[in-house]
Formats: structure tokens, sequence, C-alpha cells
């Protein structure tokens, strides 16, 4: 296997529910590979909803955030709100003072308040 490969972000089933932790820095590809991962996922279990879990990464920069809102609205496309968990509060702060769109996609602080949210789903 190549090893770059070997950094796909697993992703998986909480329920009926499509589940993705980032714990590595996201670079273009990975990001790439894990919206195709996500999509395929969904369009196969026909879930309505994704958790993304957030909570392994020490930065996130706007070109990332962007990505993944970006990748909240084609899956909404799909039939699957989505929703971030576990982003750090320094993250958030950065995001905010550089004008990045906190509302795009809705955030929890961990994966039990991202379950209960309530999404319009």
């Amino acid at each position: 296997m190549d090893p770059v490969e070997e950094t796909r972000v697993p992703v998986s089933m909480i329920g009926k529910v499509v589940f993705a932790s980032l714990q590595i820095d996201p670079h273009p590809q990975l990001l790439e590979w894990l919206r195709e991962d996500l999509a395929r996922r969904v369009v196969h279990s026909r879930a309505t909803r994704v958790l993304l879990d957030l909570s392994g990464l020490v930065t996130l920069d706007e070109h990332e955030y962007a990505h993944l809102v970006t990748t909240a609205s084609m899956l909404k496309l799909l039939g699957a709100s989505t929703v971030l968990v576990g982003m750090r509060p320094g993250t958030v702060a950065a995001l905010a003072a550089l004008d990045a769109d906190l509302s795009a996609v809705p955030g929890a602080c961990d994966v039990a308040q991202g379950l209960a949210l309530k999404t319009g789903d």
C-alpha cells in the first residue's frame, strides 16, 4: 500500500450516522479523499447525518475549513446534514478573526452532543 494512501481518514457508522474523525493535520489530498469517502458512504448507507470529529486537529486554516464547508454542502445535496464536532476554542477564534462563515455548518462540543443535535434532517 502506498504510504500516502495510509493517511486516509477512516469513515464508519454510528447507528445510522456517518462518522469520521480527523486526527492528523489535513492536507489537500486527504480532504479530497475524505470528501469522496463520505459521499460514497452517505449514498451507500442512505444516511441523513454526518459527524466530522475535528477534536484531534491542533489547527485548521481558512482553506481547510472552506473545504469542509464545501464538503458539507455537497453532502447536503446527497441528503445528509453535517455537524462539525470538537473544534478547539482557539481554532474557532482564529477562523472568526479571518471572517470565516462559522454558521455555514452546525457545530457541537463533542460527539454525544453532535448526535443529539437537531439539524432539520
